[in-house]
C-alpha cells in the first residue's frame, strides 16, 4: 500500500506514465486501519495537490521522445519558462519521495504516519506553486506579465517560499532580458507571441492587426517610406511589467529607435524605395552602429544580460543599468545633431517656412497663389505647387527651400465653391530632414508642424485678400466719380483689424516666445532626450494657445465650426468663413445683385461672433493664467470697443 501511495506522488513524464490518483474511498474501509483514516485522506490531498501542478506543466506541451525535449511554443516563451521554473522547484520533492521509497523498501517497521510526515514538509511549497498557477489562469496572464506577477509575489517573509520563489523566476527572467538586451544594443525584438512590453505595429497589414517582429524583418514591411518604420514601434501598456515605470520603457523605446535610425545610416533618400531598403537590408551590420556606440555595444548587452543573474529582480539596478545606456545614446545624439547636422539651423528653417517665420516669401506666394484681383476661385487654386516655386524663385531662396516641398491633394468630396478652407486644408508641407533627426521630426511631430502651418496660411491668405478689397474700392473709386462704399470699407477695417490681430498673438506672442524656450535647450548643449521632450512640449503648448487642439481629426478643418469640440476654435472658423465670403462677393466678376443688403447680413454675423470669441477668451482667461491670452484680448477688445457694443463681460 505505501509503494502504491509513493508511486502515485511522482510522475515519471519520460517513460510516458500518466498520473492516477487515489479516488477509490472505498478502499480505505478495508485496508486502513481506522485510526489512519484520516492520515489517509490527508495524504491524497498532497497528492490532488500536485497532480494539479504536473496537469498544468503538461498542458503547456512540454513533450518527451526519442530526441529529445519538443515544446509546444503557442502558449508563449514565458508560460513555458514558467513551466520550467516549477519543475525546477518540484525536484526536491522527487528526491524526497525517492528517498521515501527507498526507506519503506528496505525497513519493515515503515508506516503510513511516517509517509505523511515526510511529505507534509513539502505541502506548503505544493499549495505555493498551485496559487501561482492558479493566479495566472484565472487572470490569464501571459508574457512580461507573468513576470510581474511573480515579481509581486517574491515580495513576503517565508524564507522557505522566498526560495521558491527565485527558482520559479529564474528561467522567466531570460527571454525578458534577453529581449531587452537586444532592443537596446541592436534594435532588434522577435517577438513573434507580443509579450514584451516594446511592440511592432505594422501599419501595412490589410486587416489592421497588429503584429511584432524583428526590426531586420519590419524593414522590409516599410514600404512608403524608409524612415517612418522606426515609428511603428510603441509600448504595449499591457505587458509592461510593474516594476518598470512608464518613464522608464520610454527610455528603453528611445533607445532601440535611435539604434534603428543609426542602422538606416546617413544616405536614407532614395528615390526607388524598394531598391534602397533591399540594399540596406544587405548592409546591416555591427558596422553600422559603431558610430553610435563606439564599439561599446557588447558591453552594454552583457550588462543588460548580467541584470538576469539576480537571485531576484533588482528594480533600483535595472533603472540604473536603463539611464547609464540612454545617457551614452543620448549624448552621442546631441553631439551629432549640434556638432555635424547643426540642429540650430535646421530649427531655423523649420520657423521660416512651418511657422510663416519669412513672411515675406508667403506674401509673394498668396500673391501667386491668388493670381490677378478678378480671377475665379477655381483659376487662384489651380496650380499652387507652381506658385510655391516660382515664390522661391522671385525671393532667391530656392537654396533654402530644397528640403521643402509643398503638395495639394483635393479631397474626395466636392468643396463649395465659395470656400478656400478646403483647399488650403488639402496642403501639406513636407520636409526631408537630416540624418539622425528623424527621431526629433516624427511623422507626428511634422502633421502638428502642418497643422500650425495651414492655420496660419489660413489667415495670412485672407489678410492679402482682404487688404485687395481695399485696393479694389479705392482703384474703382478713381475710376469712377463716385465715394468709398462706406458699410464695405468699415466691415473690410473691422476683419482686417481682427485678422491682424490674430497674427501677431500667434506669430509674436505664441510662437516667438515659445520658439525661444526651445533653442534655449538647443542652445545649452543639451542631451538629445532633453532636447526632444523640449520640442515635444513646444509643439504642444503652441497647439494648445492656438487653440488648435480639439478631439476632430487631426488636420481637418470645418468650416462651420465645432463648438463641441473646441468653442474658441469653432468660433475662429466662422469669422475666417465670414473673411472669405466678404473677399469672395466684393471681388467676384458677377457680384450679388443685393451686394449692400450681404453686407449688412455679414456685418452682423461678424458682430455676433467676434462677441463670442470674445466672451469665451474672458472665460478662459478667467480660469488659467495665460499672459499671452490677456495680450490677444487686450488688442482685440481695445477700450472695451466690441464687449461694450454687444453687452459682454469686459475682460478683467
Amino acid at each position: 500500500m505505501l509503494q502504491d501511495l509513493l508511486l502515485a506522488c511522482m510522475s515519471d513524464i519520460r517513460n510516458g506514465q500518466g498520473l492516477q490518483a487515489f479516488t477509490d474511498i472505498t478502499s480505505i474501509e478495508h485496508f486502513v486501519h481506522q485510526c489512519e483514516r484520516q492520515v489517509f485522506t490527508d495524504f491524497l490531498k498532497i497528492i490532488h495537490v500536485y497532480h494539479e501542478i504536473v496537469d498544468f506543466t503538461q498542458s503547456l506541451g512540454v513533450q518527451y521522445d526519442a530526441h529529445g525535449q519538443i515544446p509546444d511554443l503557442t502558449h508563449g516563451f514565458y508560460l513555458l519558462n514558467f513551466a520550467k521554473g516549477i519543475d525546477s522547484v518540484i525536484e526536491d520533492y522527487h528526491a524526497e519521495v525517492t528517498r521515501l521509497q527507498k526507506y519503506c523498501s528496505e525497513s519493515k517497521r515503515s508506516s503510513l504516519s511516517y509517509v505523511y510526515d515526510g511529505l507534509l514538509v513539502r505541502m506548503p511549497v505544493l499549495i505555493f506553486l498551485r496559487d501561482l498557477i492558479m493566479d495566472i489562469q484565472v487572470r490569464k496572464l501571459r508574457g512580461c506579465s507573468v513576470l510581474h506577477n511573480l515579481h509581486q509575489q517574491s515580495e513576503h517573509g517565508d524564507t522557505q517560499l522566498a526560495q521558491v520563489i527565485k527558482k520559479v523566476i529564474k528561467p522567466v527572467k531570460y527571454p525578458f532580458f534577453a529581449s531587452l538586451a537586444h532592443w537596446l544594443s541592436y534594435g532588434v525584438i522577435d517577438d513573434v507571441h507580443s509579450e514584451f512590453f516594446i511592440k511592432f505595429t505594422s501599419t501595412d497589414s490589410v486587416d489592421g492587426s497588429s503584429c511584432s517582429k524583428s526590426a531586420n524583418s519590419s524593414v522590409m514591411s516599410a514600404d512608403k517610406n524608409p524612415e517612418d518604420y522606426i515609428w511603428q514601434y510603441d509600448i504595449n501598456l499591457n505587458q509592461l511589467p510593474g516594476f518598470l515605470s512608464i518613464i522608464v520603457a520610454e527610455k528603453v523605446l528611445f533607445v532601440g529607435q535611435t539604434v534603428l535610425v543609426f542602422k538606416m545610416g546617413r544616405n536614407v533618400k532614395a528615390k526607388n524605395k524598394r531598391d534602397q531598403l533591399a540594399a540596406k537590408l544587405a548592409e546591416i551590420s555591427h558596422d553600422e552602429i559603431y558610430e553610435l556606440w563606439n564599439g561599446r555595444e557588447d558591453e552594454f548587452f552583457a550588462m543588460v544580460q548580467d541584470l538576469g543573474k539576480d537571485e531576484t529582480i533588482d528594480v533600483f539596478r535595472v533603472e540604473n543599468v536603463i539611464n547609464d545606456i540612454k545617457k551614452f545614446v543620448s549624448r552621442r545624439l546631441s553631439e551629432i545633431a549640434v556638432n555635424e547636422v547643426d540642429i540650430e539651423r535646421q530649427m531655423g528653417l523649420i520657423k521660416d517656412f512651418y511657422l510663416l517665420g519669412r513672411g515675406e516669401f508667403y506674401m509673394e506666394f498668396c500673391c501667386q497663389m491668388i493670381g490677378t484681383m478678378d480671377s475665379y476661385f477655381e483659376e487662384r487654386f489651380k496650380n499652387i505647387t507652381r506658385s510655391f516655386e516660382i515664390a522661391a524663385a522671385v525671393m532667391g531662396i530656392s537654396d533654402d527651400l530644397e528640403n521643402f516641398s509643398l503638395t495639394c491633394q483635393r479631397s474626395i468630396s466636392e468643396p463649395d465653391e465659395s470656400c478656400d478652407f478646403h483647399i488650403l486644408q488639402c496642403l501639406n508641407l513636407k520636409y526631408t530632414y537630416e540624418w539622425p533627426l528623424n527621431l526629433l521630426f516624427s511623422p507626428k511631430a511634422i502633421e502638428r508642424y502642418n497643422k500650425i502651418f495651414r492655420f496660419l496660411l489660413i489667415i495670412r491668405t485672407f489678410q492679402y485678400d482682404i487688404q485687395r478689397v481695399w485696393a479694389k474700392q479705392t482703384f474703382q473709386a478713381k475710376r469712377v466719380p463716385t465715394s468709398l462704399n462706406t458699410k464695405i470699407i468699415n466691415l473690410r477695417n473691422h476683419l482686417m483689424f481682427f485678422l491682424n490681430n490674430m497674427q501677431y498673438y500667434i506669430q509674436v506672442d505664441v510662437l516667438e516666445s515659445q520658439f525661444g524656450i526651445l533653442m534655449s535647450v538647443i542652445k545649452s548643449k543639451a542631451e538629445f532626450e532633453e532636447i526632444q521632450k523640449a520640442h515635444s512640449v513646444f509643439l504642444a503648448n503652441v497647439l494648445s494657445q492656438c487653440f488648435l487642439l480639439s478631439d476632430a481629426k487631426e488636420g481637418q478643418v470645418n468650416i462651420t465650426g465645432c463648438q463641441s469640440q473646441n468653442p474658441i476654435y469653432g468660433t475662429l472658423l466662422k469669422l475666417f468663413s465670414i473673411c472669405e465670403k466678404f473677399a469672395h462677393i466684393t471681388q467676384s466678376k458677377n457680384p450679388p445683385d443685393d451686394l449692400i443688403g450681404e453686407i449688412d447680413l455679414l456685418n452682423e454675423r461678424f458682430g455676433v461672433q467676434i462677441a463670442s470669441l470674445i466672451q469665451l477668451l474672458v472665460d478662459v482667461k478667467t480660469a488659467s493664467c495665460l499672459g499671452p491670452l490677456s495680450q490677444l484680448l487686450l488688442r482685440l477688445d481695445f477700450n472695451h470697443w466690441f464687449s461694450a457694443s454687444h453687452n459682454v463681460s469686459a475682460p478683467i
